[in-house]
């Protein structure tokens, strides 16, 4: 009966029949009850009727595999045979899928592990892992991406050198680490959660990519990006040694004129003037502008941070913090107000400026905020640490308190 079942098969409807029939045997569909979804005309539906008789053919029912196959064991043939017969072995599309899809989970896993071996932190890669940051969008890159970020993490923490110098010896391509790419975005992620704890890594890395927060984490991996858009302002902050930044803060405050510091410019040695023990800090240059004009060369240290703080804020403030400076902290007290007063509170010794004064903005405040510049009327700074209602005598005349 095969012969006749091979010229039933030949006919338009049993192909489309059949043709279904495969691609459900591809993908391990196989159960009797399994509907062959197939749209036939009427003298189709006929012709299948040859096979399926002529019930099936008036019912308007569908087909399924389990009535298939016993209408052609009736015939004297098997749905398989028939198929090998008319149209080769069936191919094993899911199972060669699932291989496939094995595969690749493998080299995506080992791109991983590359990255452990190359002795990034453990949470910083099961970030990566849980984010999927090395096959997004294409699987496919995954191991290359590894290789690169390994490269670049054994190069760290770098000298100081421009990020374009680094992709360019890294990779042959100055613009290969940009904040634009799919590296440069992976590596500056990573390199965020690499820095911070466990705990804070995951936000550390969805932050990585603001402008401020892109140079500064570049920054602490001793990379330096774009460091003269990096700025900080001070009005009257005496520094010493021989970055560029002591120079020009020196000259600024020989005239009491609030001066933009960058990233750059804070590259080397530098600290503060011994008589440096406390330096205010603000978010608004209204703040400085205002203390400049109203009080000159006898204000008080400022520092304005001008929004959240960039890499060279953070340059200024942890290097003031480390050399033992009490930073007194203000910021308006809207919610991103809020979230850099925050930030800067973490440094030691870190405290809050003027807590009592009334408004929300900073600009509501610059009365009382330049009577604390004040060196003769400053209550903040004339405090002691043990006792804050205590006032010891007159502030130093030379106006660095």
């Amino acid at each position: 009966m095969t012969a006749a079942t091979d010229r039933w098969a030949a006919q338009a409807g049993p192909q489309k029949v059949l043709a279904a029939v495969r691609k459900l045997l591809e993908e391990h569909r196989t159960g009797t009850g399994v509907t062959i979804r197939v749209a036939l005309t009427e003298p189709e539906r006929a012709q299948v009727g040859r096979i399926l008789g002529l019930d099936w053919e008036t019912s308007g029912r569908p087909i399924t595999l389990g009535k298939l196959r016993a209408a052609l064991t009736r015939a004297g043939d098997d749905l398989l045979d028939l198929l090998t017969r008319t149209g080769g072995p069936i191919v094993d599309v899911r199972g060669r899928r699932e291989q496939a899809a094995a595969l690749a989970a493998a080299t995506v896993e080992s791109a991983y592990t590359t990255l452990d071996k190359a002795g990034l932190p453990t949470h910083a890669v099961e970030l990566a892992r849980t984010r999927r940051w090395l096959e997004r969008p294409n699987p496919d890159l995954a191991t290359s991406r590894a290789a690169d970020l390994t490269r670049l993490w054994q190069t760290l923490p770098g000298t100081g050198r421009p990020l374009a110098e680094v992709a360019n010896s890294l990779f042959a391509d100055p613009h290969r680490l940009d904040r634009d790419t799919d590296l440069g975005r992976i590596s500056a992620r990573l390199l965020a959660a690499a820095t911070a704890l466990p705990a804070d890594a995951a936000a550390a890395a969805d932050t990585a990519l603001g402008a401020a927060r892109w140079r500064q984490v570049w920054a602490e991996h001793g990379v330096s990006c774009d460091e003269v858009s990096a700025t900080v302002l001070v009005l009257n902050l005496p520094l010493t040694g021989t970055a560029p930044a002591t120079r020009i803060a020196a000259a600024a405050a020989g005239c009491g004129e609030p001066v933009w510091l960058t990233s750059r410019s804070l590259r080397g040695d530098w600290a503060p003037c011994p008589d440096v023990d406390r330096v205010r800090v603000c978010e608004n240059p209204a703040v400085a502008e205002a203390a400049a004009e109203r009080l000159g060369q006898t204000c008080l240290p400022l520092v304005c941070i001008y929004g959240r703080p960039s890499s060279a804020a953070w340059t200024l403030l942890r290097g003031l913090a480390g050399a033992g400076v009490r930073l007194l902290v203000t910021a308006d007290r809207d919610d991103a107000g809020h979230r850099f007063l925050t930030e800067m509170l973490s440094l030691p010794g870190a405290t809050e400026w003027l807590t009592d004064a009334d408004g929300v903005y900073e600009e509501a405040r610059l009365d009382a905020l330049i009577t604390d510049l004040t060196p003769a009327l400053s209550v903040a700074a004339m405090r002691t640490t043990d006792d804050p209602g205590r006032i010891p005598g007159p502030a130093r005349s030379n106006g660095l308190i």
